[in-house]
């Protein structure tokens, strides 16, 4: 797996899950309102040798490296919704993790994948609710040329 292989990877499990990409490259908390809504972004944020090697995979040539991502979910707060916004948000957190951590996709083949301890804020004075996570993927790192 590369580095762009990866992000790629968690991006198709959180677009298969449903949720919307946000356009922004500067992610969830910069998109525009229009794309805020339900929809996701995938930040690389590290990428370095994994602190414990794969010792069941001796055979595979490669570095064995941690990359990790924040995931980024927004959720848009309109007034006199209630408990709307914070109820799908957790129903879409629950989708995401499932997802990503699901068998026999790109993303978990060869690779180990470890959730972080997802918070959440509110934007914009109040009108979006983003919930972030860290999403670490350690895998083999493709030497070929």
């Amino acid at each position: 797996m590369t580095p762009g292989g990866a992000l790629q990877a968690a991006i198709a499990r959180l677009t298969a899950a449903g949720l919307v990409q946000a356009r922004s490259p500067l992610g969830v908390v910069k998109a525009s309102s229009q794309r805020v809504n339900r929809s996701f972004s995938v930040l690389p944020s590290t990428l370095g040798p994994a602190s414990k090697p794969d010792r069941g995979r001796p055979n595979l040539s490669g570095l064995r490296v941690a990359q990790v991502f924040t995931v980024a979910l927004g959720h848009q707060i309109k007034p006199g919704d209630g408990q709307e916004a914070p109820t799908t948000a957790l129903a879409d957190l629950h989708t995401a993790w499932k997802s990503l951590s699901e068998f026999g996709n790109t993303l978990s083949d060869g690779a180990a994948i470890q959730i972080g301890s997802a918070s959440m804020s509110y934007e914009g004075g109040g009108a979006f609710m983003v919930t972030t996570f860290p999403l670490t993927v350690t895998y083999n790192l493709d030497l070929t040329p």
